[in-house]
């Protein structure tokens, strides 16, 4: 039965990659370092600090101006440290690995990157291998697989030929071949890093 699946020709695999279907993608936090220091200094109160403490040199006043100033460089420094320390945080969270993986195509199976995958792609698993792109089981038997990752399902979860295969899961028992259904930033494991990844800013109550 699965000698009977070829899987995509390297010609339709290549056209595929071209058109945007392949599973490249580089997921980062909303924000860049830039935008990080940029915000830290140049918003509305210090502004209006750093105004202040020029009018305090202006009259004389230098050292209430260096404590005012000073004052602003450190709330800068504390802010700055606490969001790229965050964003290095963020940056490191993945739900993929990138184990090399078996595909077929032409007829043939063989170990790539995952992130030579396209859509349509047939994928061999086995115990021990990661989901790597989301796709539907496409071969006879059952496997089990491990979603903890995603859905805090302790339990193995069983699936036969026509049933989801999400990726970021893991493959307990059984060996199969899935189809790819969603690549790159689709994919259900890319979606959730995004979302956890997305910087989002907290007023307090004062603010």
């Amino acid at each position: 039965m699965t000698d009977q699946i070829t899987g995509l020709s390297e010609q339709e695999a290549q056209k595929r990659r071209a058109r945007g279907d392949g599973n490249n993608v580089n997921i980062t936090t909303g924000r860049t370092y830039r935008d990080i220091v940029i915000s830290n200094i140049f918003n509305l109160i210090n502004i209006v600090l750093f105004i202040i403490g020029a009018v305090m040199i202006s009259i004389g006043r230098y050292a209430d101006a260096v404590t005012s100033v000073g004052l602003i460089f450190l709330n800068v420094f504390v802010g700055m440290w606490q969001e790229i320390r965050a964003k290095r945080q963020l940056d490191e969270i993945a739900l993929l690995t990138r184990p090399n993986i078996t595909v077929r195509r032409d007829g043939t199976d063989k170990t790539v990157d995952p992130s030579e995958l396209v859509l349509g792609d047939i994928i061999l698993i086995e115990p021990g291998d990661q989901v790597v792109v989301d796709g539907v089981m496409v071969t006879a038997g059952r496997v089990e697989v491990d979603e903890s990752q995603l859905t805090g399902e302790s339990d193995l979860i069983p699936k036969k030929s026509g049933d989801e295969m999400l990726s970021g899961s893991y493959v307990v028992t059984g060996k199969g071949m899935y189809e790819a259904t969603r690549v790159g930033a689709e994919s259900f494991a890319n979606k959730l890093t995004a979302n956890a990844r997305k910087f989002e800013m907290s007023r307090t109550p004062l603010q």
